[in-house]
């Protein structure tokens, strides 16, 4: 039993002592720095024993034992009181719950020669023995306490024994368990002995008396493994009443023989009352064995003895396995009032409670219960519901007792004590009240609790309770993100928010470019904005409440303009007069090329081209750099060539205002061919080909026919053209962006990379045994590309980088800007490359690039290697096994490149063989 379980036993312990202390108050407390067996017994000098203290009690005195500390030793009590006076043993207040008297082989209480002695809450146990015995004693109650037995005990030893010299003993409100013999036994000669409301337990028989006179039991519940459960033989004189019988649940029973659940011998049935009692049968046993003839039910004992009118067995109910009765159970209600020996109140000390929903058809008033528990009035309060949902400092807080009344009992003038757990309380008639707490709790809490009183005073059911945390009222809180669709350059699509507990009542979006603040308050939580140049923007959104509280939520929305890919077209070739003057460059001098008009492209809204721009007939090394026109030439090269070869290299380039950009030459003479790719517009229009820059997070190699990836391998033949499908695949896709390498020509060639009809331009120029790379923008096609191969026998390579797709995210080309010299230290130390690992390059805050950037264009240059190499740039992770730029020995080559940063805001770049000096211009950057 629980402490709780028996404190409840406890709260009832004055019930059977009505006569007032008039005698010595002695004190017993085993852990009482200042306990002794040989003192006066004083609260100041406590007995450490139970012994002494019984042999120094006399009439009227009372034993107060302190409780939670450890066993008490077994003792005998021989005190004598009085009828009027007698010898008390109680738990002492304030000293907890339960005193233990223990014994192994040893009874833990023996009651003998005592006369008039009161004992409760004094718990028996013993191991082997019979933890509770009387011995030619008389007048003594025992009540409110727990006996058991162990595992031990022998079969023919009782739990609870009573001998044939002792008289007027009552066992109440007891709970007594046993393992191995009956739970109770009176011998021949005892009289007028009384169980009742006692919950008994036991492994092999139960209640027996032996040529007891007068024995009594009312209201008990037994619960039995095997054996009888209670058993008067031998011409046992008294009744049986109130009580339940029932199989002990779960545990089977391995005995032979077929045990009744009362039985009553021949000698002992002329002079034994059994009624009001119910009764369930062991699997293998009758509910009565009467003067020797077994009867199966209730009825059958009724047609064939008389006895049982009013009892149930299994025809009428089931019993719970507790053996408590449930709402409308037919143990509800159903008692004898007047049954010998029944108390007026049950196990627990509870009153009778008649309940509203069941027809009383017991005696009496009806409110009598069959077995040692009485159904409570259910009402109880659940818990407490709360509004709002969540408890603020400053706000009032409305607190609800959920109510349960299943008997809809009158609650007129009922009281409802909430307790809010801040120190603060309030009584109340109604079943909520309101509260409003003034300061947060932090990382605790408090318990906000309600108790129901009727107007009697009357406690009703339990106490509610929640817990809960006390916090300023949430908010405001501003939410905000932007992003931009393809089809609508340089506008942002921004989604906001604003939460509280307070109503808004400003709301404000601005947008970071001078513009004036739009007022969102009240309206839908999307808008549109578009900014008169492609760039980076903060955009802010400040929020106040109704409580002047203010928020404010930031965002940055990169918008740039979307990029339209066409087929490729030749706009300038210096050797035919294409785009320019039909002559070479010369050192120093700069080409105006127009491109606004040119080759397709529109001859307004565009912001930037993309070329591939390729030298021919150079007269020396040098390098071109491409950049708008009308703006000062950055530091920055996008071609880089030596004497006598074709190095073509991709380039995206901002138009100047004029629709024109210039193409400046650093060295000697040199024609110059640009190939229109696609362009970058700012006018919005819907359609597939209008797209956004969609990187991959690392490059994906789709071609390679040196071993076979992509299709069959061996080297291609001229004038063959190769199908590429690209993986992965993107059902979005616009344009794809691959870096196409060719190798081990046997001449020399061109390779043109397309989707439908193959243009009349290229893509990649190179020599016979050249490896040489180059960036490529193409049309897609269902997912795949074309390369043309016009040359000798050559090996090609496509490596993925990047998808321009309708869902992609916005471009913003920037001035070309040298955001790395590995020759002057310019953003990495001034040493070149070498082949042990990668350099890690910062992007993220150069030339105006975002923190969140997704990925940079880059015009990335190997300048003078010492052995044939190859350049890899990528972001995060592992070194992917591709490659961007190739190089052979001393030679110097640049190659545009998608690639992505890294979540720490940088780029990495690795060399294969040898060292290098690796340059990297930024052309632009995917917000």
């Amino acid at each position: 039993m629980t402490p709780a379980v028996l404190g409840v036993l406890l709260s009832g312990l004055g019930a059977g002592g009505a006569h007032a202390d008039t005698g010595t108050a002695l004190f017993v407390d085993n852990v009482a720095a200042d306990c002794t067996d040989t003192g006066p017994g004083s609260r100041a000098e406590p007995f450490c024993q139970i012994q002494p203290a019984a042999q120094a009690a006399t009439a009227g005195d009372t034993v107060y034992i302190a409780a939670n500390g450890p066993r008490y030793a077994p003792v005998t009590i021989s005190s004598k009181g009085t009828a009027d006076a007698p010898v008390r043993f109680v738990v002492a207040a304030g000293n907890g719950t339960a005193v233990m008297v223990s014994g192994t082989q040893t009874t833990a209480i023996t009651f003998s020669g005592a006369q008039f002695v009161d004992m409760a809450g004094i718990q028996a146990s013993a191991g082997s023995a019979t933890a509770l015995a009387f011995a030619n004693s008389q007048h003594i109650t025992y009540r409110s306490a727990i006996v058991a037995t162990g595992l031990h005990a022998m079969p023919d030893v009782p739990a609870i024994a009573v001998d044939g010299s002792s008289s007027d003993v009552a066992l109440t409100r007891d709970m007594v368990t046993q393992s191995g013999g009956p739970v109770f036994a009176s011998a021949a000669g005892a009289r007028d002995i009384t169980l009742s409301d006692d919950h008994v337990g036991t492994a092999r028989g139960g209640i027996t008396a032996v040529g007891t006179t007068g024995i009594h039991l009312a209201g008990d519940t037994v619960s039995t493994v095997c054996g009888n459960a209670i058993s008067l033989t031998g011409g046992s004189s008294g009744s049986v009443e109130n009580t339940v019988v029932m199989p002990y649940e779960g545990i089977s029973c391995s005995d032979t023989g077929t045990p009744a659940e009362i039985t009553v011998d021949a000698a002992s049935a002329p002079q034994v009352t059994e009624d009001y009692n119910a009764v369930n049968p062991l699997a293998t046993g009758v509910d009565y064995d009467w003067a020797g003839t077994a009867y199966p039910t209730s009825r059958a004992l009724r047609t064939g003895t008389g006895q049982g009118a009013h009892d149930l067995d299994q025809t009428d109910l089931t019993i719970p396995p507790t053996g408590r009765p449930t709402e409308n159970s037919p143990l509800v209600d159903s008692a004898d009032a007047d049954a010998p020996g029944e108390l007026p109140t049950d196990y627990y000390g509870s009153p009778r409670v008649d309940d509203p929903l069941v027809a009383d058809t017991g005696t009496g008033d009806g409110s009598y219960d069959r077995g040692a528990d009485e159904l409570r009035d259910p009402f109880k309060v659940s818990g407490i519901a709360m509004a709002p949902y969540a408890a603020y400092v400053g706000v009032p807080t409305t607190f609800t007792a959920k109510v349960s009344n299943p008997w809809s009992d009158s609650l007129a003038g009922a009281r409802y004590a909430f307790d809010f757990g801040d120190g603060a309380t309030a009584t109340v008639s109604t079943a909520f009240a309101t509260h409003t707490y003034t300061k947060a709790t932090g990382s605790g809490y408090v318990q906000p609790a309600v108790e129901v009183d009727r107007a009697d005073g009357t406690r009703l059911g339990t106490t509610g309770f929640i817990t809960i945390g006390v916090t300023q009222p949430p908010g405001p809180d501003a939410g905000l993100s932007c992003g931009q669709d393809p089809s609508q350059p340089r506008t942002a699509s921004c989604a906001f928010t604003a939460t509280g507990f307070y109503p808004t009542t400003s709301d404000r979006i601005t947008f970071g470019d001078g513009s004036a603040p739009v007022t969102v308050t009240g309206s839908g939580r999307y808008l549109t904005h578009t900014y008169a140049t492609a760039g980076t923007y903060t955009v802010t959104q400040h929020l106040t409440d109704s409580d002047g509280r203010t928020a404010t939520a930031t965002t940055e929305a990169v918008v740039g303009a979307s990029y339209v890919v066409t087929s490729p077209k030749r706009i300038l070739d210096t050797r035919h007069g294409t785009g320019a003057p039909r002559r070479p460059v010369g050192p120093g001098k700069v080409l105006r090329l127009k491109v606004l008009g040119a080759g397709g492209i529109p001859a307004s809204g565009v912001t930037a081209v993309t070329l591939n721009v390729t030298d021919a007939d150079a007269t020396a090394s040098s390098y071109v750099t491409v950049y708008p026109d009308g703006t000062g030439r950055p530091a920055a090269s996008n071609l880089n060539f030596a004497a006598g070869r074709v190095s073509p290299n991709l380039v995206t380039v901002r138009v100047g205002g004029d629709g024109y950009v210039d193409l400046y030459n650093a060295h000697g003479d040199v024609d110059l061919i640009a190939d229109v790719a696609g362009y970058f517009t700012n006018v919005p229009r819907s359609g597939a080909r209008l797209s956004g820059l969609s990187p991959l997070a690392a490059p994906v190699r789709d071609l390679d026919t040196r071993n076979g990836t992509g299709v069959p391998g061996g080297k291609v033949a001229p004038g063959s053209t190769t199908t590429v499908t690209l993986r992965p695949a993107s059902s979005s896709a616009v344009a794809a962006v691959l870096d196409i390498t060719a190798t081990g020509g046997t001449a020399s060639g061109v390779v043109t990379v397309y989707c439908g009809s193959r243009p009349t331009t290229s893509n990649l120029n190179y020599r016979a045994g050249q490896t040489v790379s180059n960036l490529v923008v193409t049309p897609v096609c269902g997912g795949k590309i074309k390369l043309y191969n016009s040359g000798g026998h050559v090996d090609l390579v496509a490596d993925l980088q990047s998808f321009f797709t309708t869902g992609g995210s916005p471009f913003v080309p920037t001035v070309p800007t040298r955001f790395l010299d590995t020759r002057t230290g310019t953003g990495a130390p001034a040493k070149p490359l070498g082949a042990n690992g990668p350099l890690t390059v910062k992007v993220a805050g150069v030339a105006g690039v975002p923190a969140d950037a997704h990925a940079v264009l880059v015009n990335l240059t190997g300048v003078a290697p010492t052995t044939a190499t190859h350049l890899t740039a990528y972001g995060d992770g592992s070194l992917p096994e591709v490659y961007d730029d190739s190089l052979a020995a001393g030679e110097t080559r640049p190659v545009l490149a998608v690639i992505p940063v890294g979540a720490d805001g940088c780029i990495r770049i690795g060399n294969a063989h040898g060292t290098v000096h690796v340059l990297a211009d930024l052309e632009g950057y995917s917000g």
